[in-house]
């Protein structure tokens, strides 16, 4: 998976880029490797179109939420006979509680989306402009009160999702937990397998479906996650805090970096109200 910013035409930010676009005919984003976070798109008016081919195109029009995970293809474009696009999009990384809400049905070209009610769109667009307006504001806990607007928006269209599904594995929530409460060990698909009693190629296939990504990937986010809060929150030396998540200190810093764009020591220098980036114009979304 692409880790430059530069080559996906990304700045580096921490939890949260955010904008609101008013597309003409020419708009198109082309990122073959996708990126390394996640990516949220809805559709205020016009109509995009996601894909390269014409068996398999996804239309979105005003109502529909589309939802990108990492390394999925970005080829998305205005869709030609509308001839324009307004968008709102947000790049984000997700908190480790929110990835069991970060599962949507596919289209048959593997891009993940929810289409809400017109009677509804109204108030998710009220929630993307406030999760939007914290992200602008310098006013105190901003960047927390915008990724809390993400949160909620977030929850809105995994309630639509959860109106559609008729059940969900919970060996894969199983797995989920036992995760996040053994960052600091030796975990391998093997090891998650066995505590699942399933068989390794069939855990990574359930956990893929349940997760949108893989099992070893998740866990890697994790870690990530969790060496954030440490970061932050306490004076932990570097190297402890690369212990507390399972990893060596130069592996650690390693996976910190490609993960965040930045080192742990510089993350650590940031202030909180620094943690949400804003995209103006027609390079990022």
């Amino acid at each position: 998976m692409i880790r430059d910013r530069i080559a996906i035409d990304l700045p580096a930010y921490l939890h949260l880029l955010a904008g609101h676009y008013f597309q003409d005919a020419a708009y198109y984003s082309s990122r073959p490797d996708g990126t390394d976070d996640w990516l949220l798109i809805g559709t205020a008016a016009g109509t995009g179109q996601f894909g390269v081919q014409s068996d398999s195109l996804l239309y979105a029009m005003t109502g529909r939420m589309v939802l990108l995970p990492p390394g999925q293809a970005h080829n998305y474009r205005t869709e030609p006979s509308s001839g324009n696009w307004e968008l709102l999009w947000v790049h984000f990384h997700p908190r480790p509680h929110w990835f069991e809400w970060l599962e949507w049905p596919r289209h048959t070209n593997g891009i993940m989306y929810v289409d809400v009610a017109v009677d509804g769109w109204d108030e998710f667009v009220a929630c993307f402009n406030r999760m939007y307006a914290w992200a602008a504001s310098a006013a105190p806990h901003g960047c927390e009160l915008a990724m809390n607007g993400l949160e909620e928006l977030l929850l809105r269209c995994h309630s639509l999702v959860l109106q559609r599904k008729q059940h969900r594995d919970t060996r894969i929530l199983d797995v989920i937990q036992y995760i996040h409460h053994h960052l600091e060990d030796d975990l391998s698909v093997d090891t998650l397998a066995q505590y699942a009693c399933l068989s390794p190629s069939r855990l990574a296939h359930l956990f893929r479906d349940e997760v949108g990504i893989p099992p070893l990937q998740y866990m890697d986010l994790q870690r990530v996650e969790k060496a954030k809060q440490l970061l932050v929150r306490t004076h932990l030396p570097i190297g402890q805090v690369a212990e507390s998540v399972g990893m060596d200190p130069v592996y650690f810093s390693q996976r910190f970096k490609l993960h965040t764009g930045m080192s742990p020591r510089d993350y650590r220098k940031l202030q909180p109200c620094g943690n949400v980036r804003l995209g103006h114009g027609n390079r990022v979304a």
